[in-house]
């Protein structure tokens, strides 16, 4: 964490050492420390020293960061890169061919304090102290940290020099043959969704049998057509309407600006969704760090799944169940939409580059085949206008390399309902088929005129999405979701709010009647550096007691520690206590 020059005393000092691009980063890190808004940096700094924040943190290392910060825990009273360097000797790494250098070691212990894990100046680092029990959990049982650790895992990620190779081009080409039929087959089930409805059980869950329907729909498994629904809704494109005593998936309000939008811009929509929000397919740090092992692009390197979950083992080894149970579907989602062909990650998936996906789709079309048979044939993907209005009056009967539509009088009925005239059926086939509309259909839309079925349209939809109800689905919640726009905002404020009081954490000792501004903060920070912490609490008859305490935890709504007139261990509750300032030496 870059910060100005000196050593911080607490971890409170060193955030407001720190500047503005490290606390962003800081925030973007670990976004726990952002919700709900802190009041200040010792708001942020408290926060940071929970159990529960540090093991989200600690989650997030690699397998090298997460052996320096194991050794960190060894080092209570503050370290330095030399001494974790000093703690590998002989067989310093469990790679012989990757043994770990002084900068990877500077570099974890640099990750560490970005991630205010460790917190102090560049000479003296001390480990927070919630960093013990996240790492060693029986350590207080055990008599401490153990002094020998084995060697160290290797400081860099494993490669895979041996990975057959497949040609670049090949690869997006099929690819990118993936991504369109993905793209089809979400635009399939949208418009599918919008004539017949998906209808949802009471607990909110689709049926079974709906699944298995929408299933032969899409010519999927069930288990893949879910992966659409759930793909479909993470991109804001399928939303919840209530219709009597029961709710159904209609498309949302982004359904046709999403339509209108080309073939490759629909795929990045999707993929980025599948990516990003879709928690049902795994969480997004898998994914991401997924299509990232297989290397620059251009390589060609076609890795089996073994490679790919040793690969994730070391990117995040705390998550070792989750990697083996999530992975090979990760893997299989993402051949599924196009971003992997042959085994290999394709040129246009790592950044979802809509031009360099383009080159490899065919062009859209408006017209269509009038067969005999009363069913349209598009050789093609068609324009958003012309799958809308062949949608509103015909039902997809096949897909493949082309799309067949089949009319019937209940198709064409639905059409009325939505507003649909007869001749103004007749006239839009007219003018998007390259042949003539057949005499069997026309007179089958005749027929619709002469039974005076009534073409007023029907009522707009309400769509709720994400649990809203709402006519649009709903824009990306800041509670779900924190950006470098945000973070930015969030440290704009801090800054703001700490300049009236920022020089009272370097303020020596306070009397007894002046408080900080929260004693949990204050006990936390007391805590981390040691130092001894005078409280004011109440007992159980309301009377105020006080005293001075060693704090050693504040965990669980408690403040444990050991009182200094007795030499005593002491619990005290957290909610009971009025006031706490640390007894600082003046300097």
């Amino acid at each position: 964490m870059a910060s100005s020059n000196g050593s911080a005393g607490t971890l409170t000092q060193m955030l407001r050492m720190a500047d503005d691009q490290a606390l962003v980063d800081l925030l973007l890190n670990r976004p726990d420390l952002a919700f709900p808004p802190p009041t200040g940096l010792s708001d942020i700094a408290s926060r940071a020293t929970t159990r529960h924040s540090v093991a989200a943190a600690v989650d997030c290392l690699n397998a090298f960061e997460l052996d320096m910060a194991r050794r960190a825990c060894g080092f209570p009273q503050g370290f330095a890169p030399e001494d974790l360097a000093a703690t590998l000797g002989e067989g310093s790494s469990a790679s012989p061919d990757d043994t770990a250098s002084t900068d990877d070691i500077a570099a974890a212990v640099a990750r560490l304090r970005k991630l205010a894990l460790v917190w102090g100046g560049d000479g003296r680092l001390r480990p927070v102290r919630a960093l013990v029990p996240v790492l060693w959990p029986g350590a207080a049982d055990t008599g401490g940290v153990p002094t020998v650790l084995g060697p160290a895992p290797a400081p860099h990620p494993p490669t895979f020099p041996d990975a057959p190779r497949q040609f670049s081009g090949l690869v997006d080409k099929v690819a990118a043959g993936s991504a369109f039929e993905f793209v089809r087959r979400v635009d399939v089930l949208l418009e599918h969704c919008a004539v017949q409805p998906v209808r949802l059980r009471r607990d909110g869950v689709v049926a079974s049998r709906q699944i298995r329907e929408v299933g032969r729909l899409l010519d999927v498994p069930a288990a893949v057509a879910t992966q659409h629904l759930q793909i479909a809704e993470a991109a804001g494109l399928l939303g919840v309407a209530a219709t009597g005593s029961y709710e159904v998936l209609v498309p949302s309000a982004d359904f046709e600006p999403w339509q209108d939008r080309s073939l490759a811009a629909q795929w990045a929509t999707l993929a980025q969704a599948w990516r990003d929000n879709s928690a049902a397919s795994g969480p997004a740090w898998l994914k991401q760090l997924s299509l990232t092992a297989f290397g620059d692009p251009r390589d060609g390197r076609a890795l089996p799944v073994e490679a790919v979950r040793t690969w994730l083992a070391w990117q995040r080894p705390r998550h070792g169940t989750l990697i083996d149970r999530k992975t090979t579907s990760a893997l299989n989602q993402a051949t599924e939409l196009g971003l992997l062909g042959l085994g290999a990650v394709a040129s246009y998936a790592p950044f979802l580059d809509v031009a360099g996906l383009e080159t490899h789709l065919p062009p859209r079309s408006d017209e269509v085949l009038l067969q005999a048979d009363l069913t349209a044939v598009a050789p093609g993907p068609l324009a958003a206008a012309a799958a809308r209005e062949l949608g509103a009056i015909a039902d997809i009967e096949s897909r493949g390399g082309a799309t067949v539509y089949r009319f019937s009088s209940t198709t064409l009925l639905r059409g009325a309902e939505q507003g649909w005239h007869p001749d103004a059926i007749l006239a839009m086939l007219s003018a998007r088929s390259r042949t003539p509309v057949p005499q069997p259909l026309v007179y089958l839309i005749r027929d619709l005129a002469r039974a005076n079925t009534p073409t007023e349209p029907r009522p707009e939809r309400v769509v709720r999405v994400h649990g809203v109800a709402r006519i649009s689905a709903p824009d990306e919640s800041a509670e779900t979701r924190l950006d470098r726009a945000a973070a930015g905002a969030t440290v704009a404020t801090l800054r703001t709010t700490e300049d009236a009081g920022a020089s009272d954490e370097l303020l020596p000792a306070r009397a007894p009647g002046q408080m900080e501004r929260s004693p949990v903060d204050t006990l936390r920070e007391a805590v981390e550096t040691g130092e001894a912490v005078w409280i004011s609490s109440a007992d159980d008859e309301g009377r105020a007691i006080e005293r001075t305490i060693t704090a050693h935890s504040v965990d669980s709504g408690c403040l444990r520690g050991v009182e200094h007139r007795s030499d005593a261990p002491v619990d005290v509750p957290v909610r009971r206590i009025t006031g706490a300032h640390i007894l600082r030496r003046a300097t």
